[in-house]
């Protein structure tokens, strides 16, 4: 971030940025998006932002990216890591980004991890900041990994400074800032034109006297208020001698009618006064953008001049401050629109035959054995190659296959370029569709992946590069919501010759997520006595039945496939972690505490020995679900926090979906009903196990709402007419309690009949729980609740348990103990609806109520005082932002920390603790 550096008129964009830094140790991550136009400034105010954090003893990791860094994966990413102290944690993570060997599965997780790590860490002692300037150049490797790690560290005391372009053409600067304000608060600062008085105080900073009111007037003018163009503008009038210094002020020699001075021309004239030598390099330099000092023959044979030459204009162009030192990645512009300036003046023929001469040099050299930058060697051939080079083909398909794990975006992009090169009929271009399907997967964007998927359908023979292109395209397809035609798909390919038992089995999944349970159940009775080509096959294959058969509820073959699944991995461990994860989540959502605690247990520890974080998702659904039922609700809460931004990221929008439902539940029985609110207002799932699970948690909020009717619509809703799909039970346990709770007692009673029918079969610890507690109590049978208190506890359901204790104290007068129970459970989970219903009926019992002591001290910080206060005075979240100057997502976060600490549910109950207190 060099160039011109004496920082004019930002002083209020500065303020605005220190703000934001301001709030950071009690918000977390705030993010301040900086834009304008190339040149207003905004390298200038990041660069005086960083020096400023520097004085105040802050840790900054800062980057800069252009136009070639975008070409290397995760470039941004291991630039900003390399501006901080080398740790062990900072040399790992540049040792996984330098991708010099082939990274496994756990690569990008254990990334993200250790990079979320490193800013922890520098914002351990006091507020640290990431700065990112040019970051509509920062590669699309870095962006995706950003977006994840980012949502990690929200609580992080972090600040994010960026700054973009105005206008441009990178559609994952706008995703990863839309991504970062469901979770922080993002500022936007838009840099105007400066006013004359500044434009003024650089034209005298360059001609080094004061001006007169004409020669500033006609700068600012000719730059628009640009400071980079004037300054530009201001030594090309002084190199013209079109300036004089007239009673110690500066004015113009010439009418300003006379002068021929345009933005660009005043840029290209920092070239000028060059030699015709030293301007060639000039333009060589441009087509490279960054050039090491060991391509300075190859920057001689791209000039047309003899080495020493090249030396000698090289380091003219260091004197003249054209070309700076770029730390330890070669040379570069000082400013970027000096290289982009000369690169629009070569002319579009002349560039493409200086990168086809570079690419030739690249490959020559590779041809004798020396080392070569394959992605820049790829880079070269994308600008140069004609039309049906099949060489330049096979390279940048080689690149993208070598990247397709590590760097799915440069890959993607790698085989697009070679596809608009490839002849339409030729025959390597299935496979290059195929390749840049699974890139576009890996990339996490699968609604892109599956047109170029398709099409290599159309063209690849039955084998095994049809069949695993056919999963990933069904893959995407299911990830997408489009199942119907993810179903005729996956028919069609079953018609095409010797389908793998894979593909079975994702049919066969496909078939429960389109309605036709029976089918699918048919189905998987034939896939499991199919034989497989392999160890990972055989993984796959159970896996898909374990959650079909979860999904109608057929727990005892849900876990038998699970373990299935487990032999099948043939002790390969990372089979076996694949094995696991999804038993693991699979079981915990549907509530099979014990069973997918055990495998959630070897999962972690098998993941510990091998050092991975593959299945991150799948564990992290597993731990959320586990800790719902479990009754740890903090940590339930905290992991969902974490694990969103991941899933969000790879598209994995069923387990978020998940995620979201048990938050939704959560949050409602613990009566945060403002954040509630915000969950309850997203698209809801398209998914027929998550909708089923969100119109659970839905009916629960809107019943606590007090909008009973559009509960009990919601729960008749989600229940099919045979009861068989995912969640029937649960779902009908709540219409039973909402009827009860409104009178209805008849409608109660044959909503428990229909239970009964449905639930014959079923095993599950929550679902017999359920069964036993609705029944208990509209009958008013105190034996069938105390069996459903003891299913319960031996299901391992904290909050279940609890609940069928409560119920129990209803019907039994001697449940006292049940009901002491059950009010500590409620105090602990933060439930105090529940909580104070317990009590109140322990009080009507003639038992001592406990003494609901607050866990901490609950002291609030100063920011939180203000917050609590203004609630207490009767205003709004939205009023409240405006008054403090936070977002409306930044107060929610306050409110959620304040309930915590002062253990209450509702605004009601914040203002009667602070009026107790006054």
């Amino acid at each position: 971030m060099s160039s011109f550096r004496r920082f004019f008129g930002r002083e209020n964009e500065l303020a605005t940025v220190f703000a934001a830094v301001d709030r950071v140790p009690a918000a977390g991550l705030v993010a301040v998006a900086v834009s304008g136009e190339p040149g207003i400034g905004k390298s200038s105010l990041l660069a005086e932002a960083c020096r400023r954090l520097r004085d105040r003893g802050c840790a900054v990791a800062a980057a800069e990216s252009d136009d070639v860094s975008r070409r290397i994966p995760y470039a941004a990413v291991a630039a900003a890591l390399r501006s901080v102290p080398v740790t062990g944690d900072v040399r790992a993570v540049l040792e996984a980004l330098d991708l010099t060997s082939t990274p496994d599965a756990t690569w990008f997780g254990r990334s993200c991890e250790l990079v979320a790590r490193v800013l922890t860490g520098l914002a351990a002692e006091r507020p640290a900041a990431l700065v990112l300037d040019e970051l509509d150049q920062v590669d699309d490797d870095s962006l995706a990994m950003l977006a994840v790690v980012l949502r990690r560290v929200t609580a992080a005391p972090l600040v994010l400074i960026t700054a973009a372009r105005t206008h441009h053409h990178n559609p994952g600067v706008e995703e990863l800032l839309d991504r970062l304000e469901r979770h922080a608060e993002v500022v936007r600062v838009r840099l105007d034109p400066l006013s004359g008085g500044d434009v003024a105080r650089i034209v005298e900073t360059v001609l080094g006297t004061p001006v007169d009111d004409g020669l500033a007037h006609e700068v600012h003018q000719r730059a628009d208020g640009n400071p980079f163009f004037a300054v530009e503008i201001a030594r090309s009038l002084r190199e013209l001698d079109l300036v004089a210094v007239d009673g110690n002020r500066a004015r113009l020699t010439v009418s300003p009618s006379a002068i021929r001075l345009t933005r660009r021309e005043a840029v290209l004239r920092r070239v000028a006064p060059l030699d015709r030598d030293t301007r060639a390099v000039a333009r060589a330099v441009s087509i490279f953008r960054r050039v090491r000092l060991d391509q300075i023959g190859l920057l001689a044979r791209v000039s047309s001049l003899p080495e020493h030459t090249v030396v000698d204009a090289f380091d003219e162009l260091l004197r003249a401050h054209i070309v700076v030192r770029d730390e330890d990645r070669g040379y570069r512009f000082s400013h970027a629109l000096v290289g982009e300036a000369l690169y629009q003046e070569i002319g579009p023929a002349q560039r493409r035959h200086l990168h086809s001469l570079i690419s030739t040099r690249l490959l020559d050299d590779r041809a004798r054995g020396l080392a070569v930058d394959e992605m820049e060697l790829a880079w070269h051939l994308a600008e140069s190659a004609p039309p049906g080079d099949l060489r330049a083909i096979r390279v940048m398909a080689q690149a993208a296959a070598a990247n397709r794990t590590t760097a799915p975006e440069t890959a993607a992009a790698l085989c697009a370029r070679a596809l608009e090169l490839l002849p339409v009929a030729a025959p390597e271009r299935a496979g290059l569709l195929a390749s840049q399907c699974r890139a576009l997967a890996h990339a996490s964007r699968p609604a892109a992946a599956i047109a170029p998927g398709l099409a290599a359908l159309d063209a690849l023979p039955p084998g095994p590069e049809r069949s695993r292109c056919a999963v990933v395209v069904l893959t995407s397809l299911f990830l997408v919501g489009r199942m119907a035609e993810a179903l005729r798909l996956a028919d069609a390919e079953l018609t095409t010759g010797n389908a793998p038992a894979a593909l079975h089995a994702q049919r066969a999944l496909l078939l429960v997520f389109t309605g036709r349970h029976a089918d699918a159940l048919a189905a998987a009775d034939r896939i499991e006595a199919m034989p497989f080509t392999s160890a990972a096959e055989g993984v796959v294959v159970f896996d898909r039945l374990a959650v079909i058969t979860s999904m109608l509820f057929r727990h005892d073959k849900t876990v038998d496939y699970a373990n299935r699944a487990l032999r099948s991995a043939a002790g390969q461990p990372v089979l076996e972690l694949q094995a696991l994860a999804v038993g693991a989540s699979t079981g915990a959502l549907a509530g099979l505490v014990h069973d997918a605690s055990w495998r959630l247990r070897r999962a972690e520890e098998l993941r510990e020995r091998a050092g991975g974080h593959a299945f991150r998702g799948e564990l992290e659904m597993a731990r959320v679900a586990l800790d719902w039922f479990g009754g740890a609700w903090d940590v339930c809460l905290e992991r969902v926090g974490r694990a969103a931004a991941e899933l969000e990221t790879r598209q994995e929008l069923m387990m978020l979906d998940g995620l979201r439902a048990i938050e939704l539940e959560v949050r409602t029985w613990r009566g945060e009903l403002d954040v509630a609110a915000r969950l309850a207002a997203l698209d809801p799932p398209t998914s027929p196990n998550m909708s089923r699970l969100h119109a659970l948690a839905m009916a629960g909020y809107l019943a606590a709402r007090g909008d009973a009717e559009g509960a009990r619509t919601t729960l008749v809703e989600a229940v099919d007419d045979d009861g068989m799909t995912a969640y029937s039970c649960v779902l009908l346990g709540r219409l039973v309690e909402l009827d009860l709770s409104h009178g209805r007692v008849e409608e109660a009673r044959q909503t428990v009949k229909r239970l009964h029918v449905v639930s014959a079969n079923r095993v599950a610890p929550w679902t017999r729980t359920t069964v036993q507690r609705v029944t208990g109590l509209t009958e008013r049978d105190a034996v069938v609740l105390r069996e459903a208190v003891r299913e319960a506890e031996a299901g391992g359901l904290v909050f279940e348990k609890a609940r069928a204790q409560l119920a129990l104290g209803l019907v039994d007068r001697a449940a006292v103990p049940d009901l002491l129970d059950a009010y500590a459970v409620f105090h602990r989970l933060g439930a105090h609806g529940l909580r104070r219903q317990t009590g109140g009926r322990l009080r009507e019992l003639g038992a001592k109520v406990p003494r609901a002591r607050a866990k901490a001290p609950g002291v609030l910080t100063e920011a939180e005082e203000n917050v609590a206060r203004l609630v207490q005075q009767g205003m709004r979240n939205r009023d409240i932002a405006a008054a403090l100057h936070y977002s409306p997502r930044t107060i929610e976060v306050y409110l959620s920390r304040i309930y915590a600490k002062l253990h209450v549910s509702s605004r009601l109950e914040l203002a009667r603790v602070l009026d107790a207190r006054a």
